[in-house]
């Protein structure tokens, strides 16, 4: 099969740079277009690093794409099964491709010592902590392999604020010549807006139209609406009123937080952690410092109720995804599918049973949204409801893209269950709330810069 004009646009980019990042929206080709950019440069030894999830697709697509070329998928024993078998795979001089997860990479020595004539970090997003292990040592291999061409692959290249293309770009890039700079401190300075008082916190962002420029030089960008015809989408907020007991400690809780706030001993931490309390009893559960589990708060918990009864308005063979946070709140999302009568199986942390669902043997899907949105298709159905979300915009889009993607062949509806007070907002409005005002802030970033290409024939950076 031919690769489509915006592959053949995206590898003419990259073969034209020793470092490039591929912004390409999920579905829209990535590994494939990354294989075949590997065919071209003739690469002998390519390093893959990616989250667990995503190696058996690269091992799937080197098959199907790439097949004389090795592949030592590193997803299985310890770090010294790894090492062993890296070593094996390097002492034999034919082309190879060593793929391994970002959270066991950087402890596998044999790796950190061999020459490489490519890195790629597929959702290299997951770099954008400055003090992350991983990401430090990503801008360290960078660094150790100069010669080496270096790609980014990414669906969401922002996932919060511009604060996080530093260590993103820092891993593609030599340091002494990234794109934001050799220090995350000047590019938090030069790039955010900071309270006042002891405490500084981020407030807002500032030179905005600079990183929309530095990040065109760098990156090809490609949305996956503008060259794949997908069925329509629609997002729905669904009011959930809190029941007298849940609305009664969620504003004792809340009371509570803002006393805190007041004094000006408010601290991420503490902050995070009450904010985590009142959205885990928004759910209808809630968990003291003394207790090891959440208990549930009341008889009929407001958003079990209106699952419940939306469930009821599906046919019962309509398969559907329920993405959730907090294990008590997969444990009620599964409660109330089962009392609508149908079959439920779960993708979690402890549990996966992902394939049982796709084989079409139970009809709901009950994720947990940080294992539910990498690397998986969810296409079989095209009716999703959000029970609670964490405060990642990566995470929230992937989540969604794993059901409106490629395959998808129905329009796509996705339900926020709110949860409100008398009619009135709660932490849960605030938290969508923020998501979207984020999104817009990163779509600014990578949309804003209308004349990309003109630029980059044209005018150097920015610095």
């Amino acid at each position: 099969m031919s690769i489509w004009t915006h592959q053949e646009d995206a590898i003419q980019w990259a073969m034209s740079r020793q470092a490039a990042i591929l912004h390409h929206g999920m579905g829209s080709g990535k590994t494939r277009t990354s294989l075949e950019f590997l065919r071209r440069v003739a690469a002998s030894r390519t390093l893959v690093c990616c989250p667990k999830a995503v190696i058996a697709a690269w091992q799937k697509q080197v098959g199907l794409w790439l097949p004389e070329v090795r592949i030592v998928a590193l997803d299985k024993g310890d770090s010294k099964a790894k090492e062993k078998a890296v070593l094996a795979a390097l002492a034999d001089t034919s082309p190879v491709i060593v793929v391994c997860n970002y959270e066991s990479v950087w402890r596998i020595k044999g790796i950190e010592k061999a020459k490489w004539d490519v890195l790629v970090w597929d959702e290299i997003h997951r770099l954008k902590s400055p003090s992350g292990v991983a990401s430090r040592w990503a801008a360290k291999m960078c660094k150790a392999n100069p010669q080496a061409r270096r790609l980014g692959l990414t669906g969401t290249l922002i996932p919060h604020s511009i604060l996080d293309a530093w260590a993103i770009y820092r891993a593609v890039e030599s340091p002494e010549c990234s794109t934001f700079g050799t220090s995350f401190t000047i590019h938090k300075a030069h790039f955010a807006v900071l309270s006042s008082g002891q405490q500084r916190f981020v407030v807002g962002y500032k030179n905005l139209d600079v990183a929309n420029r530095r990040i065109a030089a760098t990156t090809h960008y490609i949305k996956t609406t503008d060259v794949i015809d997908l069925p329509p989408i629609a997002f729905h907020d669904v009011p959930c009123d809190l029941s007298p007991a849940e609305a009664r400690l969620y504003r004792e809780v809340e009371r509570e937080f803002c006393a805190v706030c007041e004094t000006g001993n408010v601290t991420p931490k503490n902050a995070l952690e009450q904010l985590l309390r009142m959205q885990q009893i928004t759910g209808g559960f809630v968990r003291f410092d003394d207790e090891k589990t959440a208990r549930q708060i009341a008889e009929h918990p407001a958003k079990a109720a209106t699952l419940g009864d939306m469930l009821e308005d599906l046919p019962l063979a309509e398969p559907v995804v329920i993405f959730c946070r907090f294990t008590s709140d997969i444990q009620a999302a599964t409660a109330v599918a089962e009392k609508a009568g149908r079959k439920v199986s779960e993708l979690s942390g402890r549990v996966n049973e992902l394939a049982a669902w796709q084989q079409g043997k139970t009809s709901v899907l009950v994720a947990q949204i940080q294992s539910g949105g990498i690397g998986i298709d969810l296409t079989r159905a095209a009716y999703c409801f959000f029970w609670s979300l964490g405060y990642s915009l990566a995470e929230y889009e992937q989540a969604v893209a794993r059901l409106h993607r490629p395959g998808q062949e129905k329009k796509t509806t996705i339900y926020h269950l709110v949860a409100t007070i008398n009619g009135q907002s709660t932490v849960d409005g605030r938290v969508y709330s923020a998501l979207r005002e984020r999104k817009d802030i990163v779509d600014e970033l990578i949309t804003g810069y209308k004349s990309r290409h003109a630029t980059l024939s044209g005018a150097g950076r920015d610095r």
